[in-house]
């Protein structure tokens, strides 16, 4: 059946009384593009040939009823409005009529061609405005879809980018690791010979003993830094625990520095738990920890004790603070310091990724982050992150 087209919308007139019929068709052939027919057949014809928008039928006629032609149009062009004219008005027309899609009933002959075209006029509103809510509808899918696509992207693009600055962190690590590395290796390499030529074997064994304490020395550094360099994506949500987070992104920052672990104080509460990927909340910590330890060099102060990282619960929430006696951070500059591509690092020395980065991953999992710098005393970021059972409860 075709599709009705017309901007003026097309009414067909259905009557076997022609006096009736011809009435009827005058009253709207000023507005409306409307034929008539004394016949359902012939009206079920142009229907299917030319579509229709409103249908004004008699229900009793020759050939084919107004309720058959009623359920007919109906089934092939859901949208169109029917109205049923009866000679015989009761409620069991009224409801069978209704019940079968018409849009309303008129009493034949009607009292006032007014209350008709009124009639007519509503039904060809209501048809408008479902075709509109299907327009409305249809947009709003194929905007979501676009939004959805946008989102996925949005979402695939930040994960690269996370893993690229999580990448170009370990190019500055790796120096710092190789040396760490390279002192238990030469160990591990000098004992191993010595075996070869030692023939107490009181001696073998405790060379041995000192060749896998070197080797576990070696596998806790790779262990720490493949679990840096992990694609979040691979790792399940958990409750990760704060104090292993917080203390193997300073066993590898300190390790690139070439500094001892203690010198940066840790103040760690027991049994803080968060929900996230351990490697992205180890990334937040040595990207902050990092710039801290850098900021005090940089300063040209001692390390040791300059950097102190604590971590306390307060109202549902993991506080973590990591402050330094660096420099501080100019007013100007800690507007746009969660910025991308914003750093007060010389060229060469950083991204300008790694504190948008770390921003982005705090909110992730809905926390927040803050900052408070005074120049010449030092600098705090303050992380809060909802608590493991708190983040359960939400």
């Amino acid at each position: 059946m075709k599709e009705q087209t017309s901007p003026r919308g097309r009414l067909v007139i259905v009557d076997d009384e022609r006096a009736i019929l011809d009435l009827l068709v005058s009253l709207f052939e000023d507005s409306r593009e409307v034929v008539g027919f004394e016949r359902g057949q012939d009206a079920l014809a142009d229907i299917r040939a030319h579509g229709v928008d409103v249908l004004l039928t008699d229900k009793n006629l020759p050939d084919l009823g107004g309720l058959e032609l009623l359920d007919l149009v109906k089934r092939e062009l859901p949208e169109a409005e029917v109205l049923l004219i009866t000679g015989y008005a009761s409620i069991d027309t009224a409801v069978t009529a209704l019940q079968r899609g018409a849009f309303d009933y008129i009493v034949k002959p009607p009292k006032s061609i007014f209350d008709v075209r009124r009639k007519v006029d509503q039904a060809f509103a209501r048809q408008a405005m479902a075709r509109e809510n299907r327009r409305l509808v249809g947009d709003l899918r194929s905007k979501n879809h676009e939004l959805q696509a946008a989102l996925d992207e949005n979402q695939r693009v930040q994960a690269e980018l996370v893993q690229s600055e999580k990448l170009a962190g370990i190019g500055t690590l790796a120096a710092g690791i190789a040396h760490e590395i390279s002192s238990p290796l030469f160990g591990v390499m000098g004992l191993a010979e010595a075996i070869g030529e030692e023939e107490d074997l009181e001696t073998i064994h405790r060379h041995a003993a000192e060749i896998v304490t070197y080797a576990r020395s070696i596998k806790d550094i790779v262990v720490q830094l493949s679990g840096y360099s992990r694609t979040a994506e691979r790792e399940y949500l958990a409750n990760t625990p704060l104090d292993a987070v917080i203390t193997d992104a300073v066993r590898l920052v300190v390790r690139t520095v070439g500094l001892d672990e203690e010198a940066v104080s840790l103040d760690i509460a027991p049994g803080l738990a968060v929900v996230g990927r351990a490697s992205e909340l180890q990334q937040v910590m040595v990207n902050l920890v990092k710039n801290a330890v850098e900021a005090v060099g940089d300063a040209g102060r001692a390390l040791a004790g300059a950097v102190r990282v604590e971590a306390v619960a307060d109202e549902g929430e993991a506080v973590v603070r990591v402050q330094d006696r660096g420099p501080g951070i100019p007013g100007d500059a800690l507007r746009e310091i969660f910025d991308p591509f914003f750093t007060t690092k010389p060229p060469g020395r950083g991204t300008g990724l790694g504190l948008n980065i770390v921003y982005r991953l705090v909110t992730k999992y809905r926390g927040t982050i803050h900052v408070d710098s005074v120049v010449g005393e030092g600098t705090v970021f303050t992380v809060r992150l909802p608590l493991a059972d708190a983040a359960g409860a939400a």
